[in-house]
């Protein structure tokens, strides 16, 4: 197994803390729950796409958000962040990474609804509404820890998207193995 060069960084390999109680939501693609590195991910969840009942995955993105996150110390692949968490993944985006803002705001309420501690949204929109802004408020309001992708516009003035430009949300960009800003971030 490889602990990826991001995790080593924070030093997370050596400290006590795996996630283990931590209910997080992967507002994504899905989720491939067969993943031999992804045993903690719950076989339940929640897909708020028209036409589609299950959250596997059919894109690949969420599968790797998840397992940055949940994947095992178990020899193969690599270690997650927080491989204790439990994984819920809450399909919103399709098999080309696209989605409706309308799915988002549905996958956020599933999140309220459903006693979800951490949300990960690794997407990013220049669509603000009401409708976005009142989901977002509510989920912080619940308790949620919202940890969202700055984009992939920057670096430069005004290159943060929704819903990390929102005060409620954890604003997270990506550094490269220089610890310099990487030139998508």
């Amino acid at each position: 197994e490889e602990v990826p060069w991001g995790v080593a960084r924070l030093g997370l390999g050596q400290m006590p803390y795996t996630g283990k109680g931590v209910r997080i939501a992967v507002l994504d693609t899905g989720i491939d729950i067969r993943h031999p590195d992804l045993t903690t991910v719950s076989r339940e969840g929640y897909s708020s796409l028209e036409g589609v009942k299950g959250t596997a995955d059919d894109n690949g993105h969420g599968t790797h958000v998840a397992g940055t996150i949940v994947a095992q110390r178990n020899g193969i692949g690599v270690v997650g962040v927080a491989p204790g968490a439990t994984v819920f993944g809450v399909k919103i985006l399709d098999r080309n990474g696209s989605g409706k803002l309308s799915n988002l705001v549905d996958g956020i309420e599933w999140c309220v609804k459903n006693r979800i501690r951490v949300m990960n949204l690794s997407l990013s929109s220049n669509t603000e509404n009401q409708t976005f802004r009142d989901a977002v408020a509510a989920a912080r309001r619940a308790g949620i820890s919202m940890v969202c992708a700055a984009g992939n516009s920057g670096p430069g003035p005004n290159t943060v998207g929704y819903p990390a430009k929102f005060p409620e949300c954890i604003s997270v960009g990506a550094i490269d193995q220089n610890n310099e800003i990487a030139n998508f971030s």
